[in-house]
């Protein structure tokens, strides 16, 4: 959801997370569709294709962040942009 003074999502940003949200969850390999989380808000190319568990769920990312940790050993924004990286990867492939 973007607020009132945001600036406008380009085209560019927009296809990319379309993109984003058409590969698997990056931390329990859900199926597709996800959704973009948002690591740097407002930055529409760091995001990372979740499921709604691991983005809202107990052990998520906004949560404790047990998933980020199990799939990528490190939790925070080092497991974050660890996640950006498999994302880009998949969308990739």
């Amino acid at each position: 959801m973007r607020t009132k003074n945001a600036a406008r999502i380009t085209t560019a940003e927009s296809e990319h997370m379309a993109a984003v949200k058409s590969v698997a969850c990056v931390l329990c390999d859900a199926p597709a569709p996800s959704i973009a989380h948002h690591v740097v808000q407002g930055d529409h190319y760091t995001t990372v294709a979740v499921c709604e568990s691991c983005h809202v769920g107990k052990h998520g990312i906004h949560g404790d962040q047990t998933m980020l940790r199990l799939r990528f050993k490190v939790a925070g924004i080092h497991g974050e942009m660890r996640a950006v990286n498999e994302t880009l990867r998949r969308i990739a492939a």
